[in-house]
């Protein structure tokens, strides 16, 4: 999982019960929170970050890997 803590559309409350939830369930995952707003992976707009999309995607690839 990789979130944007900026982003006004899922709160830390939010948040927390997904990973909760996910606990819960004993599933495997990874969790990644970044200081980052909502779309910081879209590849256009003032939001995105380049850096931090670049960083995102290796650590899916890395967990694809993995599992």
């Amino acid at each position: 999982m990789v979130w944007g803590r900026q982003d006004p559309h899922i709160p830390d409350e939010g948040r927390a019960k997904i990973q909760a939830r996910l606990l819960e369930a004993k599933l495997r995952f990874t969790w990644h929170e970044f200081n980052a707003a909502h779309a910081f992976l879209r590849d256009e707009g003032p939001r995105y970050d380049p850096q931090l999309a670049l960083l995102s995607y290796r650590l899916v690839l890395d967990l694809f890997a993995r599992a």
